[in-house]
């Protein structure tokens, strides 16, 4: 008997090289993707756990799912935080990726579940960084996501201001619902988000000095948020890119006419 099975094994066809990756990698159906799909994985996958916020934020699971019950998104959509907190966890680029294609923009970030969590993870935090990747590589996920939001984009990123209320349209604010946004278009609703001293002017009611937003948008290029806002929408991009630099040349006027330096 034993003679015989060790003939068998023998004569065995040799292993497929394809047959030879990582168990993760074939769990997740890596031989029926290409080759790109496979590469934008891993990249993510490396840029994720590179994150120095990474070992800080993800400790362990006791699976005890007080995360998720005490989530709001988890009680209207097929989300979990303790579903995310495993894909963290789970060494599998593939896993991570396809939960960035859409679970990770149920979550509220309303950290009930760093609140519940008896081990100490921050899994907010970390959907956070998922999300950041997300648009910094420039999924789809992240494109669609922010598409309804490019006015309130622009309107912060030259600005940095907040909305104003008579941004507040159905166009922009899609997942609000028509009578949320019906609600909010009345007057009483639009004056109390407005300071009282500019009760009658939207215009002003957050005007911010040319100076001011010069310098947040070197902010934004100097830590990478103009790139990363560049690989989801970079019309945008463009259109805050001229903004600027009409007011730098206007500024630059100005500081030449009054003799600043």
């Amino acid at each position: 008997m034993v003679v015989e099975a060790l003939s068998v094994l023998r004569n065995l066809p040799a292993r497929k090289k394809e047959e030879q990756a990582e168990p993760s990698m074939l769990l997740g159906g890596s031989r029926d993707l290409g080759l790109d799909t496979l590469k934008l994985a891993q990249d993510i996958y490396d840029q994720f756990t590179a994150d120095p916020r990474y070992k800080e934020y993800v400790l362990g699971c006791l699976n005890c799912g007080e995360c998720t019950t005490g989530c709001p998104a988890a009680r209207f959509y097929d989300f979990s935080p303790r579903e995310m907190l495993q894909v963290a966890m789970s060494n599998d680029p593939l896993v991570l990726l396809n939960a960035m294609h859409e679970k990770i923009w149920a979550c509220c970030q309303c950290y009930t579940c760093n609140m519940r969590c008896r081990f100490g993870n921050d899994i907010a935090g970390i959907i956070s960084v998922m999300r950041e990747l997300a648009v910094k590589n420039g999924l789809d996920s992240a494109k669609e996501v922010l598409r309804p939001y490019t006015r309130i984009l622009l309107k912060v990123m030259t600005g940095g201001t907040q909305v104003s209320p008579d941004m507040i349209q159905p166009d922009f604010f899609v997942d609000w619902g028509p009578d949320a946004v019906s609600k909010a278009s009345d007057l009483k609703t639009l004056r109390k988000a407005i300071p009282i001293d500019v009760l009658q002017v939207t215009d002003s009611a957050w005007e911010v000095s040319m100076q001011t937003s010069l310098e947040l948008f070197q902010i934004y290029q100097e830590s990478g948020v103009i790139d990363m806002v560049r690989a989801v929408d970079p019309d945008l991009v463009e259109m805050i890119t001229d903004i600027v630099d009409e007011w730098r040349e206007e500024f630059e006027e100005m500081k030449e006419k009054y003799g600043v330096r």
